[in-house]
């Protein structure tokens, strides 16, 4: 199972969610990190964890519509073995070269549906976001044939917040996992939750707080893909 770090920037700093209420996220407080800066995060994610993929909102292009070209590109180019999931709210990411380690994540919330259909060529991750139903002007059955094979069921209300992870709407989508690979996001803050999650079906799940308060063992993140949790 895939265990993805998720790191939020917001005016050039990573900051800490609160409940999906993204205007008020501060700058983050942890004991694992001494900066706010992105890149030397990330190199302290990459040195303690080894991840394979790397799950980033730029929250300044979902909030403001200013995407963060400068930083994701530096990103890119420094840390060339680490796949990066972006998030840019649907703006338009503008790019040095074809990265091979970017693939942009399509989110339901802003979609108005037939956007997924005109984006199903590109390499793209799609984000289903969910606060007691999933945002946007989509139905997943109805989309089926447009969908990409990676898929986030990203619960925003358990981001960042002290609720359990929503493993009903896992259970709820699962029956398409034989063609999707599922993720999960929000609520993930425990070993037993990542264990929960990889029983019900889940090919991977994102986490922020569980990795803020370093309290996730090295070995389950350095796993690689097709290799189970002990």
């Amino acid at each position: 199972m895939d265990i993805i770090p998720v790191l939020d920037i917001y005016k050039q700093k990573v900051v800490t969610a609160v409940e999906g209420n993204r205007h008020s996220y501060k700058p983050i407080v942890s004991s694992l990190y001494s900066t706010t800066d992105p890149k030397q995060i990330i190199s302290t994610i990459k040195k303690r964890y080894k991840p394979s993929i790397i799950y980033i909102a730029d929250l300044d292009a979902i909030i403001d519509n200013k995407v963060n070209t400068k930083i994701i590109n530096d990103i890119l180019i420094d840390f060339p073995e680490i796949k990066f999931w972006i998030d840019t709210g649907l703006n338009i990411l503008k790019l040095k070269k074809r990265f091979m380690n970017y693939h942009s994540v399509f989110c339901t919330e802003n979609s108005i549906g037939f956007d997924i259909d005109t984006n199903n060529k590109k390499k793209h991750v799609c984000s289903f976001d969910y606060k007691k139903r999933i945002l946007g002007n989509v139905n997943l059955p109805r989309l089926l044939k447009y969908l990409p094979k990676k898929i986030i069921l990203m619960d925003l209300e358990q981001v960042g917040s002290s609720k359990y992870a929503n493993f009903k709407m896992l259970r709820k989508y699962i029956k398409y996992s034989s063609k999707y690979e599922l993720y999960i996001a929000g609520g993930i803050k425990t070993t037993l939750d990542l264990n929960r999650a990889k029983s019900l079906g889940a090919k991977g799940v994102l986490v922020s707080s569980i990795l803020k308060k370093d309290c996730l063992p090295r070995l389950l993140i350095q796993k690689r893909k097709n290799q189970p949790i002990n």
